[in-house]
């Protein structure tokens, strides 16, 4: 019996065409990023056009899904500076997503064990906080918070996890071992498919060891990597790349793994242009 496929777009105009208009409904995407080399402006991007499309009631095609709803789960910071940051690419209306966003702050949990005051963390905008959850009633470690969120908001939802490299700084903090967190983004990778829902999780690239950022990028359905490469002259130029992606790897090109150069922009958020050959992948 053949299995009916669904697809959900990312909203990023130069990329959805690449990957034949979406992301496999159900996957679990790492954006690997360099610092300043366009991860977060890729996500931002995405959720701020896909509350677009979904206030416009955009008709897709069939088998392409836009999101129940958006869930944006941070460990460090507040909605409002979030929504600051989105709100300077003029590529959508803001108010969409303030009017579609759910927004999870669990700062307090992230902070509770270290010197920062309890008052630096509390929520004035409006968000999703841990008492909202099941579990708030007692201490919970940030693991066991994600997890009560993931499966209170998860369901047939694109959810944004900012970020796994908070995530890795606090585990030692709980006596979470490395073993712990692998076994957590196993689960998540699992679920996402039962929950119908597409994860986007960040890390920054080159601050854990080698061999952890690959243990993390097995755990993933797909990684999408953005960093720097020097164009000489002391210029440098963002490129990203699809590192590997189960389910849509044959759509792309069969021989050749490609690298695009990218750029952000206030008018055209992130953007895709000239595809390169990677040699020797």
């Amino acid at each position: 019996m053949e299995i009916e496929k669904h697809w959900i777009p990312t909203g990023v105009q130069s990329f959805d065409p690449v990957i034949k208009g979406g992301f496999p409904a159900g996957a679990f995407v790492l954006l690997l990023s360099e610092v300043g080399a366009g991860g977060s402006e890729f996500m931002y991007s995405s959720i701020l056009m896909l509350a677009q499309l979904k206030k416009e009631g955009v008709r897709q095609k069939p088998n392409y899904h836009l999101p129940e709803r958006i869930v944006y789960i941070s460990f460090t910071k507040s909605r409002e500076n979030v929504l600051q940051s989105i709100s300077t690419l003029n590529i959508a209306d803001i108010s969409a997503l303030e009017e579609t966003l759910t927004f999870v702050d669990l700062s307090s949990v992230y902070f509770a064990k270290t010197q920062v005051p309890l008052h630096w963390t509390t929520d004035t905008g409006g968000a999703l906080a841990l008492k909202d959850f099941k579990s708030g009633g007692r201490h919970r470690s940030l693991f066991e918070a994600l997890i009560d969120t993931l499966e209170t908001l998860a369901p047939h939802s694109l959810v944004v996890i900012d970020s796994l490299t908070d995530l890795l700084r606090s585990s030692s903090s709980d006596n979470l071992s490395w073993a712990d967190l692998v076994s957590l983004l196993k689960g998540i990778e699992r679920m996402s498919k039962l929950w119908n829902a597409t994860v986007y999780a960040s890390l920054t690239a080159n601050i854990f060891e080698p061999c952890k950022e690959e243990e993390v990028m097995d755990c993933v359905d797909g990684v999408l990597v953005f960093g720097w490469q020097s164009t000489g002259a002391n210029q440098r130029q963002r490129m990203m790349y699809i590192k590997k992606f189960r389910g849509l790897m044959p759509f792309l090109e069969e021989d050749n793994v490609v690298q695009f150069e990218t750029r952000v922009s206030a008018s055209h958020g992130f953007e895709m242009s000239n595809i390169r050959e990677i040699i020797g992948r």
